[in-house]
């Protein structure tokens, strides 16, 4: 995590944005690689399955470093957003959850909450992981620059 100052739960008033807004369902499943992670958080945010999402999530992954690099479980974007069973990890409250579908409702409602228009809009685009990467970066998320290809 390379700030610290995003990830966070809040909401920007009239810009918020729901998660049921951004997303179907919460997959469920276990056992997710990266790769296989991105493509169920691009199918729950209805963000198209395209090689640029795919690298820019897998690369935002890289560039967090969650569940699979640190103990933020069922978290690969560490974010901050508590669920009912989570708990922090860190000095500033990454979270880490009970199951894939806990940390999955929390990137969506985060990534939802109307701070991450640019991530949302880059997504909905599918057509520049760098995009993607850049608008991250240009976010309260925290995670600053990180190269991102498809």
């Amino acid at each position: 995590m390379a700030a610290l100052t995003g990830h966070h739960a809040g909401t920007s008033g009239a810009h918020a944005t729901t998660a049921s807004a951004i997303r179907g369902s919460i997959p469920g499943g276990s056992g997710y690689t990266p790769l296989s992670w991105a493509a169920a958080l691009l199918s729950a945010g209805g963000w198209p399955q395209t090689s640029c999402n795919l690298g820019a999530i897998t690369a935002w992954e890289a560039a967090e470093g969650g569940n699979w690099e640190n103990s933020a479980a069922y978290n690969p974007l560490d974010t901050t957003m508590p669920e009912p069973d989570s708990w922090s990890m860190n000095s500033v409250n990454v979270q880490a959850y009970t199951s894939w579908q806990e940390g999955f409702q929390a990137t969506l409602t985060t990534l939802g909450n109307g701070d991450y228009g640019g991530i949302l809009s880059a997504l909905s685009a599918g057509n520049s992981a760098q995009a993607v990467a850049d608008a991250v970066a240009a976010s309260p998320w925290g995670t600053g620059s990180f190269n991102a290809t498809c």
